[in-house]
């Protein structure tokens, strides 16, 4: 790619003066790519990785097919640079500059996953940003795009919904792979919307105005606190509630006991709702601690949500999210749906990375590492009482359940986001440190 490129620049070189004459002589145009690239899948796979090199104001389509309703995945690594390394790519109709379904300038860990709206040839623009561009460095890359077959999601969204989606719930977590990083709120649901505001990682935020998708993507209206800033973020930044906020659902057995309210920030209240379902108005409302009858519960989509009676004198009724009841003064335990997925990336210059994380009790987290085939990984996990399993891009095991007691290390097959499952299948919370290498 680079001696093409170089090549190119040798054939097309023009004197300066020779650009302003065409610059005089020629009628505006519309923006488009100094080079266009087909990209072929190899006969059965569903995955490819591109290297390739771009310097200063250039920038680079790389073209594909897909079916309307289709996931794609792509995550970009910056490979070598004499720069800062600001490559971003964004995701378009083929030879259009507007409609773009991912804006990578806007997010900061250069990985996106949309569902393509129509049948149609789909570009993935690679660019440069900022002193890089302005100062006509170059920046290497590796791109790796994957496609659910099927119309099928790649299976990597955190919120443990089968179509992908997050669940519609009262409250939400702001979470990102740079715990230092910040999510835009924008006035409307698409990268384009103006920012209102930004919400840093682990930020708990009332779900406000639901869920859309737009774009190719889901967003969600949400409010950081009851006077805080409220607008759009991207969905695929949230996840539901985790360790000491989420609830089991009272036992069957407990219909017409009383429960109590737990897992509610401290700082909000849980909204009692006149149907099973966020889209239902809001009766009422409960804080943590607060003792309520619980009267039966149904499940909705992937929420379980229960009727309730409230303990005041007019003992009125309502329906909540059955996360945030808890049964017979119990402890609130996490339930397995508000399992997290985080994303390792390695310093510059580094092929491996080591960190510690905590895993509440039958929780699992899925670490989403971007690798190539050929390359060895190896994965050790530290911590009792834990198990582990590793799964290719395609959703297929590459390594079946292993206790944490033993590391594993093997070469890889397929191109793409490789998936570490990690659980805790112990009543307790659990501490554990992980070591990623990619050789």
């Amino acid at each position: 790619m680079k001696d093409f490129v170089r090549g190119l620049r040798k054939l097309v070189g023009l004197s300066a003066l020779a650009v302003g004459a065409l610059a005089l002589s020629l009628p505006a145009a519309p923006l488009s790519a100094q080079e266009s690239v087909n990209i072929q899948f190899n006969s059965g796979s569903s995955s490819t990785t591109i290297n390739g090199a771009v310097r200063g104001y250039e920038y680079i389509d790389y073209v594909l097919g897909a079916r309307g309703g289709q996931t794609m995945v792509v995550s970009l690594a910056v490979t070598g640079t004499n720069g800062n390394g600001t490559a971003y790519f964004n995701i378009l109709p083929a030879g259009q500059d507007t409609g773009a379904l991912y804006v990578g300038s806007n997010f900061s860990d250069r990985r996106a996953e949309v569902t393509l709206p129509y049948d149609g040839n789909w570009a993935i623009r690679v660019y440069l940003m900022g002193n890089d561009r302005d100062a006509d460095k170059t920046v290497g890359y590796s791109i790796d795009v994957y496609i659910a077959p099927g119309g099928q999601s790649s299976g990597s969204s955190s919120s443990g919904s089968s179509s992908g989606l997050l669940p519609e719930e009262d409250f939400f977590i702001v979470s990102l792979s740079n715990s230092g990083g910040m999510l835009n709120v924008r006035n409307a649901p698409r990268a384009s919307g103006a920012l209102l505001g930004k919400l840093s990682h682990g930020t708990p935020v009332r779900n406000s105005g639901g869920c859309t998708i737009s774009y190719g993507q889901q967003w969600c209206k949400v409010q950081a606190s009851p006077n805080g800033v409220e607008g759009w973020v991207a969905a695929r930044f949230l996840t539901l509630p985790g360790p000491g906020a989420p609830t089991t659902p009272p036992a069957s057995g407990n219909a017409g006991g009383l429960v109590n309210v737990a897992g509610v920030a401290s700082n909000d209240v849980l909204n009692v709702r006149g149907g099973p379902g966020t889209n239902y108005n809001i009766v009422g409302a409960l804080a943590n601690g607060d003792r309520v009858r619980q009267l039966s519960c149904e499940m909705v989509g992937n929420a379980r949500w229960c009727e309730i009676e409230m303990q005041t004198d007019m003992r009125e009724r309502g329906w909540v999210n059955a996360r945030y009841l808890s049964g017979g003064g119990q402890a609130a335990v996490q339930l397995p749906s508000a399992s997290r997925v985080e994303r390792i990336q390695f310093s510059a210059g580094a092929s491996g990375k080591e960190f510690v994380d905590e895993l509440g009790p039958n929780m699992d987290v899925t670490y989403l590492l971007g690798a190539r085939n050929g390359q060895f990984l190896s994965v050790e996990v530290m911590g009792q009482g834990l198990t582990y399993r590793i799964f290719n891009p395609d959703g297929s095991l590459l390594l079946d359940t292993l206790p944490t007691s033993t590391p594993y290390r093997g070469q890889l097959w397929q191109s793409g986001d490789h998936k570490i499952e990690v659980r805790n299948g112990t009543p307790g919370l659990k501490t554990f440190t992980t070591i990623v290498g990619i050789n």
